[in-house]
């Protein structure tokens, strides 16, 4: 009889045991690469359902959105590039979107093709479609001459259909040359010189036409991780987009806690379009505003937002940082314009007298308020805002990151029209959202404080404004001649 079979137990030493997990791991995914890779797979637009292929000619969907006017969703855009473009955001953080994006514009100048599909959503007639992607265009180029050879290729290729109709594909290659080449439906008609950075823009910049899009593009391509970026050591990384390097450099602002749990808006305002608003978009404004001010002049560093909003000189030559400090200002003072206790209703006091008197009734001013709010084309600011000069109160409309401040207009109240502050809750019902806001959230002691400060009434609006305008020295002799006075008093009525 065979005696019985030893075995000997199975010991690992170290570099087997590497190579046992790795066969494992490799076994249970193959690529993790591919993994990444495979969740940016085809995107549905949620607001019109129309889906578009990850891979277009070997270029890589960034991402989609709905393209619309008003309450009309007219089509939804997919953008595709190479994998080059892709990479030079793939680490940013999604928190910091305007700066995301600038840096994805500068990429895809050097990509050899962008292309952006429109599928259309709504009918549109030729001259209607040729005539607004030709409005978009043309502030982003002085080529007027390219923006008319663009605009009549579009009437040419949709006019041969008979119109843009739902179905339809419109397609924009932006060449490396400058070139911007137009198809409809797979059919080429022509192309346009010198347009390429122009018709990115119309998309990718801080007005580009669909919101939408610019977040799905940051949501899609921020923050991937993959072998060739975990392996590359954070030291040799000194770009000023590096989200490590940004840690090391100077905020100038912080972004300001809210005055009320994320919560406390619902069921007007959802905790979950609350918090997206507040720690994504408001966030990203304040981190852009930190990175243009650190790789700007000497100068401006020591500027407060009010100083950098009401500067001409950098409303003309620095555009963007002025759109990003208005927009951190409006939203420090939209969140404050809302209460999750005691909100809505009518105002009281000097608010109140002076809506009566310029508007005729508090009715009236909320319909203009109303009517002025569901105007906002793209996005914008409604505001109520007091002018000194006419001593007058008067509604107000600011498109993009627009501020009543640089013309000299106190503000009273504002309601936020961009889509972020409501499209989750409401989508296209924006005056379902701006009743909201008026029957439960609006907070008039915020708004009366601000009108008796805008009319100098009182003895602390007076305090406030002097500091803000003078400084400190002014406040110590007005808080000693008040001291002086009350003494003055005392020392009378003792003598008597």
């Amino acid at each position: 009889m065979k005696p019985p079979l030893r075995t000997r137990p199975m010991v690992f030493t170290r570099p087997a045991f590497v190579a046992a997990w790795a066969l494992l791991t490799t076994a249970l995914c193959p690529n993790p690469v591919a993994k990444v890779e495979a969740a940016a797979a085809a995107l549905v637009d949620s607001a019109t359902r129309i889906s578009f292929d990850d891979n277009l000619a070997g270029l890589s969907l960034f991402g989609v959105g709905c393209r619309r006017k008003g309450p009309i969703k007219v089509y939804s855009v997919g953008m595709y590039s190479d994998a080059m473009a892709k990479a030079s955001i793939s680490s940013l953080p999604k928190s910091n979107e305007a700066g995301a994006l600038s840096t994805l514009r500068n990429s895809l100048k050097s990509s050899k093709i962008t292309t952006f599909l429109l599928k259309m959503n709504f009918k549109v007639g030729a001259e209607k479609m040729a005539d607004a992607i030709a409005e978009s265009v043309s502030p982003r180029t002085s080529d007027r001459g390219a923006v008319e050879i663009l605009k009549k290729l579009i009437l040419d290729g949709i006019s041969a259909k008979g119109a843009a109709s739902p179905g339809t594909t419109l397609q924009f290659d932006c060449l490396v040359s400058g070139e911007v080449k137009f198809s409809v439906d797979g059919n080429e008609i022509g192309s346009a010189p010198g347009l390429c950075h122009a018709f990115c823009d119309v998309f990718l910049d801080d007005n580009g036409v669909s919101p939408a899009f610019r977040d799905s593009v940051v949501e899609n391509c921020c923050e991937i991780t993959s072998a060739s970026t975990t392996t590359q050591p954070l030291e040799s990384k000194q770009s000023s987009h590096n989200p490590m390097h940004i840690l090391h450099r100077k905020s100038h602002f912080k972004l300001p806690p809210l005055p009320y749990p994320y919560n406390a808006l619902q069921p007007v305002i959802s905790e979950k379009t609350l918090r997206a608003h507040h720690l994504k978009h408001n966030a990203n404004c304040v981190d852009t505003v930190n990175q243009l001010l650190n790789d700007g002049d000497a100068q401006l560093k020591g500027l407060n937002l009010v100083q950098i909003i009401k500067n001409r000189q950098i409303r003309q030559n620095n555009p963007a940082l002025y759109k990003n400090a208005a927009q951190c200002w409006n939203h420090n003072f939209y969140w404050k314009c809302m209460t999750g206790a005691g909100g809505g209703g009518e105002p009281a006091g000097l608010l109140a007298d002076k809506i009566r008197q310029d508007f005729g009734s508090f009715n009236n001013f909320r319909k203009e308020m109303e009517s002025t709010s569901i105007k906002a084309f793209g996005s914008g600011w409604t505001w109520l805002g007091y002018d000194k000069q006419k001593k007058k109160l008067e509604v107000i409309l600011t498109s993009g990151g627009g501020n009543p401040l640089s013309e000299n207009i106190t503000p009273i109240l504002t309601i936020d029209m961009w889509e972020h502050a409501y499209y989750l809750d409401y989508e296209e019902r924006r005056l379902e959202y701006v009743n909201g806001f008026f029957d439960r959230l609006v907070n008039w002691k915020f708004a009366e404080k601000n009108m008796n400060h805008a009319m100098g009434k009182g003895f602390i609006p007076d305090i406030t404004h002097q500091v803000s305008h003078r400084g400190l020295p002014l406040l110590g002799a007005i808080i000693s001649a008040n001291w002086v006075k009350h003494k003055a008093i005392h020392m009378l009525f003792r003598q008597s």
